[in-house]
Parts: structure tokens; sequence; C-alpha cells
């Protein structure tokens, strides 16, 4: 019996600290792919980027992270909608379904292209760099 409250609790006090994390935990929900820019800017002194090379970082993540947000929230709204069809109808969710597939594999697409840029900008060192520093933070 002490063993399935002490399970309990340890399950309560993971679950009650999802809505803390609130949007970094949707984020990674939403998208598998690694946020490499965020690791680039929050790590810019320890990489030696250069003002130019931060000019460029910041300008992507300015043009681009509201999108990032937007289809993060999107995602989670349908899966939110999903998840209470299911559970309040027998009707096909199939159709709906698909729009949240494509809104994360436009996810994975923006993430992929972000990356990409992201090579341009560093050198490769410094992008090995953010590659360590992420694999250490994970």
């Amino acid at each position: 019996m002490k063993k399935i409250i002490l399970v309990m609790a340890m399950l309560f006090m993971s679950v009650s600290t999802l809505p803390a994390a609130g949007n970094q935990y949707a984020l990674k929900h939403a998208n598998p792919m690694p946020n490499l820019m965020r690791i680039a800017i929050k790590n810019a002194d320890l990489l030696g980027v250069d003002a130019k090379q931060m000019t460029a970082l910041k300008a992507w993540s300015e043009t681009n992270k509201p999108k990032m947000q937007e289809m993060v929230k999107k995602v989670m709204s349908e899966e939110k909608m999903l998840h209470e069809k299911a559970l309040t109808s027998d009707a096909d969710t199939s159709k709906e379904a698909e729009v949240m597939l494509e809104t994360r594999k436009q996810i994975i697409a923006m993430k992929t292209k972000c990356n990409a840029t992201l090579k341009t900008i560093l050198t490769k060192k410094q992008y090995a760099d953010v590659i360590t520093i992420y694999r250490s933070v994970r």
C-alpha cells in the first residue's frame, strides 16, 4: 500500500509541474527537433559569436519564432480537440488528425531550415560546439 501511495505521489508531483513548464513543454511536445538557435544565442559568449553573427541569429529568431509559436499552439489545440472528440463521439477524426500532422511537418521543415541557417551563420567549430552544449544540457 505504501508503494502505491509513493508512486501516486511521485506521479502527481511530476504532472503538477507541467503547467509551470508551459510553453517549453508544448514546444518539446510538438517539435521533436532540437532548438539549436536558442542554444547559440544563449551561449554566444562561450561560442565566441561576433556582433555580425549575433545580428543574423537574432534576425532569424525574431522573424521565425512567432511563426513557430503559432504552429506549436495549433498542434496543441488540434490534439486537445482530437482528444475531446475521441471521448465524446464516434466520429472519424482522421481528417482532423491530418491537420495536426501537417502542422508538425511544417514545424520539422522550419527547424531543419533553422539548423541549415545556423550552419551558414556560425563557423564549423561554433556549430559543433552548439551541438556539444545541446547534448550536455539534454
